[in-house]
């Protein structure tokens, strides 16, 4: 399979971005938009959590965009089918887009494909879904408890998502 990658692209009227290596044209807001649709995305947050010293600390946040295949068709596949794999490479390229890309005090790490579906909560029908999770940690002290830095990065990327039409916890429009 052909590795996703992307980037960013600044437009001369301002607006953000992203395109893929796999040909695609740069993806705009709308772009990304149909993507959400296409796709019932949705979004979870999650703590992440260290045990180091013996007590748990709170140290970062995960957020997982879920979403399923076009058309409700993961009914019919199997786990790991190209149809999950381009669902992937679909909410990947929505999750880059709302990954701060300026260098902070926090990092953000974007977990791999793991080609396998995840059973949503009876909220959403336990539909089986594609999920990309973003980790927000500490750059330089990954045991460090959630600071201000963390919870900015969360609340930016919670608007982005809310400008795509992603809620949280439930999808709209499928």
């Amino acid at each position: 399979m052909d590795q996703l990658r992307s980037g960013e692209v600044t437009t001369t009227n301002g607006q953000r971005s992203v395109y893929s290596s796999a040909g695609e044209a740069a993806l705009t807001s709308e772009a990304l938009r149909n993507i959400v649709l296409r796709h019932c995305v949705c979004y979870e947050v999650w703590p992440e959590w260290s045990g180091n010293g013996g007590r748990a600390t709170r140290i970062g946040f995960a957020i997982s965009l879920c979403g399923i295949h076009e058309n409700g068709s993961a009914r019919y596949g199997a786990p790991g089918c190209s149809r999950c794999w381009s669902t992937y490479a679909e909410l990947r390229t929505v999750a880059e887009w709302i990954t701060p890309q300026t260098e902070r005090a926090c990092l953000f790490e974007i977990a791999a494909f793991d080609r396998a579906w995840h059973v949503a909560p009876n909220a959403r029908h336990a539909r089986n879904e594609i999920v990309v999770t973003i980790k927000i940690f500490h750059r330089h002290n990954i045991d460090a408890a959630v600071d201000d830095c963390q919870q900015e990065c969360l609340n930016e990327m919670r608007q982005k998502l809310s400008e795509l039409g992603v809620r949280e916890n439930v999808w709209a429009g499928c």
